[in-house]
């Protein structure tokens, strides 16, 4: 394996007195795309938000989750600062009622940048890193509501981008959208790759196989199974992960 992003060791997640994820360990590889998938209720969504503390309103997380050798759960961690550095994109898309330009720079502005030619390079980086840039270049000004649904989706991805993560976590991303644009996204991701580091929750275990270098396999809020994704499609080493694959349940 290479350069390690992030590292999870012994990470349990409880909403209220219900444990969801039990004693997760596992290390994500850098400048990799690593799939979570599993049935509904498996905890991998969970998982996934706990990795940027998206869930600290609504649950316990114990355990440590490494970021650059710091448990980013300790109290004293800035959380802002570390969804800055591990952003997130959303089953849905999320664009705000603004202009194209101004949701790409949401972030910087919430960051109190004004440089224009920061903020401007920015727009167009990050527009183009998520294969966005030459269907709205012309329009940056206009509501995104003009936008179908793919591209709303890239335009969230692009958001993130934007403060320039090191991590991208993505919930379902594509389950929202058509083929067409589901292929627009995962060709993105193939290329994304390259700079970021990618976290995916997907119940599409074809989209899994297809864009994903690392697969893990969740059941019942446990980490069943963690390998390099064709070795988990072609020769799983639990039955457990073999009868999930073949659609024996789930």
């Amino acid at each position: 394996m290479n350069e390690i992003a992030l590292a999870v060791q012994n990470v349990a997640v409880a909403y209220g007195e219900k444990p969801v994820v039990t004693d997760v360990n596992m290390e994500f590889p850098a400048h990799q795309i690593t799939a979570l998938i599993g049935a509904s209720g498996s905890g991998k969504s969970t998982l996934l938000r706990s990795l940027n503390r998206m869930n600290d309103e609504i649950a316990t997380v114990t355990g440590q989750i490494n970021f650059h050798g710091v448990d980013i759960n300790r109290p004293e961690t800035n959380v802002y600062r570390v969804r800055q550095q591990i952003g997130m994109v959303f089953q849905q898309p999320t664009p705000f009622p603004m202009s194209i330009y101004e949701n790409v720079i949401y972030g910087l502005r919430l960051r109190g940048e004004k440089d224009r030619t920061l903020l401007d390079h920015r727009v167009e980086t990050s527009l183009k890193q998520a294969a966005l840039w030459e269907e709205v270049k012309d329009r940056l000004q206009t509501s995104v509501q003009a936008l179908s649904g793919g591209q709303q989706q890239r335009l969230c991805i692009a958001r993130t981008l934007a403060t320039q993560p090191e991590i991208i976590l993505m919930d379902e991303p594509t389950s929202a959208l058509d083929p067409i644009s589901t292929n627009q996204i995962e060709a993105t991701l193939a290329q994304l790759k390259e700079q970021f580091t990618i976290i995916i929750v997907t119940h599409n275990m074809q989209q899994a196989s297809r864009i994903s270098d690392w697969t893990a396999y969740f059941e019942q809020g446990k980490l069943v199974e963690f390998k390099p994704t064709d070795q988990l499609f072609m020769n799983p080493s639990e039955q457990r992960t073999a009868d999930y694959l073949s659609g024996k349940f789930g």
